[in-house]
């Protein structure tokens, strides 16, 4: 009875690694194909979902696929994170295990894309910029009436020169989505010891600062030609998404990838040339 249960162990075991396996070679595939389909710098992270793998292979059905890419590059901004999330996926295994996407189609796909504070400080000119979520009392103070809908409250932090002084400045606003475009209005800057609203600088000096923190930005396409429907801050970061129906990977990444290339997908403008030196 003993040897009969280690040999079942055994078989179990070997399924698991053998399905664990194929699995892995789906996703490395899979990633291979899409960073060249999506022009990408590097492979993807692709992680298919639920076990068994060989189950869903067979099927050539799965619940739901993870991509993820770090450090894409669309001017200005050069290290974007795109995330999507692929559900109901059909895909029959000759083209998963061949990397031809012709025929894979998703259910829904929830798309993202990260723009890290970094990024977003070096394209307007703020090397040092953090965004940040404000605290209840700045948001009660900013917006008594409460956040207007589809938008969401925003914190900007960078330190710049001002009168030959190295000098931490905040900035409080709203970030929208609207027509497909990310906007960032800053309703009011101070200095960082100071409150909000607190009149600590010139006029000329802080309208100067309002409109180099206020900034426009057009994503376009999100992974897989998701259309942007969503905006909110994290901290260190603003994050877009949106979700997309009945998405084609075929025709959807030949797509995104030749938006890519041309550096189409997404747009940056500040409401003022004025640049901060910091």
């Amino acid at each position: 009875m003993r040897k009969l249960i280690v040999a079942v162990l055994i078989v179990v075991a070997l399924a698991v690694a053998a399905d664990f396996a194929a699995a892995a070679y789906a996703e490395h595939t899979l990633a291979t194909q899409l960073r060249q389909q999506l022009t990408l710098p590097s492979d993807p992270s692709v992680r298919i979902n639920g076990f068994p793998f060989l189950t869903q292979a067979l099927a050539g059905h799965y619940t739901a696929i993870d991509v993820r890419a770090t450090g894409a590059t669309v001017d200005p901004l050069h290290d974007l994170d795109l995330e999507a999330t692929l559900h109901d996926v059909d895909a029959p295994l000759a083209e998963v295990t061949s990397g031809d996407m012709h025929s894979v189609r998703a259910g829904r796909v929830d798309g993202r894309i990260r723009i890290k504070d970094t990024d977003l400080g070096r394209a307007i000119g703020i090397e040092d910029l953090r965004i940040q979520q404000p605290s209840d009392q700045e948001i009660k103070q900013l917006l008594p009436a409460g956040t207007p809908s589809g938008e969401a409250p925003l914190r900007m932090v960078a330190t710049t020169d001002l009168m030959g002084q190295r000098t931490e400045i905040v900035g409080v606003g709203l970030i929208a989505l609207t027509g497909g475009v990310v906007r960032i209005t800053v309703a009011d800057v101070r200095l960082g010891r100071d409150g909000v609203g607190a009149v600590g600088l010139p006029r000329a000096v802080r309208q100067t600062l309002l409109n180099a923190l206020s900034t426009t930005v057009k994503p376009g396409e999100l992974p897989f030609a998701v259309t942007p429907t969503r905006v909110w801050v994290e901290t260190g970061s603003v994050v877009v998404e949106g979700t997309a129906a009945n998405v084609s990977l075929s025709g959807v990444s030949r797509s995104s990838a030749r938006c890519v290339a041309l550096r189409c997908s997404l747009t940056l403008t500040s409401q003022s040339s004025t640049r901060l030196f910091v």
